[in-house]
């Protein structure tokens, strides 16, 4: 879901006169591999997704804790979090908005008929459905994204921005000061 916000995070770090240096060093980072593992798992056996992606949630809560001395990842951490509430609350799939969803080029079928390892149809009897994917992005790749998937893409940027050598820090923007030189603007 994320590599063309993963790729236009890398061009901006370009831009922004960015080389990677070194990976960051994270804690769990195995942790955060059978998360991985276990999405894909979801997909492979959509019977078992439910259990797969709520044991994903909580590998990756593992993973992100683990790592919160990043401003980034606290950033992951607020979308796993607004994600994980919805996901969990709706037994164990994610609703989307099924008008926005038809505007997608899959096929909704897999939703309406409930076998979808993922989602499943946004209705009345949804629990904390402003949390849930009621939102269509049209850029760069049309999606329909929920407010935990936001933080998430923002998670992702700054990560890369990290990762190229040019950290933006957002509270120190709000602070009114420069990462890299700690100076006033």
């Amino acid at each position: 879901m994320l590599l063309d916000i993963i790729f236009i995070s890398f061009v901006v770090a370009l831009i922004r006169g960015g080389r990677i240096k070194e990976l960051p060093k994270f804690n769990k980072f195995s942790v955060f591999g059978i998360a991985v593992l276990l999405q894909i798992l979801s997909a492979l056996m959509p019977t078992w997704g439910r259990v797969f992606v709520s044991v994903a949630y909580l590998c990756l809560l593992i993973f992100f804790y683990s790592n919160r001395e990043h401003e980034d990842i606290r950033f992951f951490m607020i979308g796993w979090f607004f994600n994980a509430i919805a996901i969990w609350s709706n037994f164990g799939k994610m609703p989307i908005d099924l008008e926005l969803a038809k505007k997608l080029k899959y096929s909704v079928d897999p939703i309406v008929n409930g076998t979808d390892f993922k989602h499943s149809v946004l209705d009345n009897s949804t629990n904390l459905p402003f949390l849930t994917d009621i939102m269509f992005m049209p850029f760069p790749i049309a999606r329909v994204i929920s407010i935990g998937d936001i933080f998430i893409m923002i998670g992702a940027f700054l990560l890369v921005q990290r990762v190229m050598g040019k950290p933006i820090s957002l509270i120190r923007l709000r602070e009114g000061k420069i990462h890299e030189t700690n100076q006033e603007l």
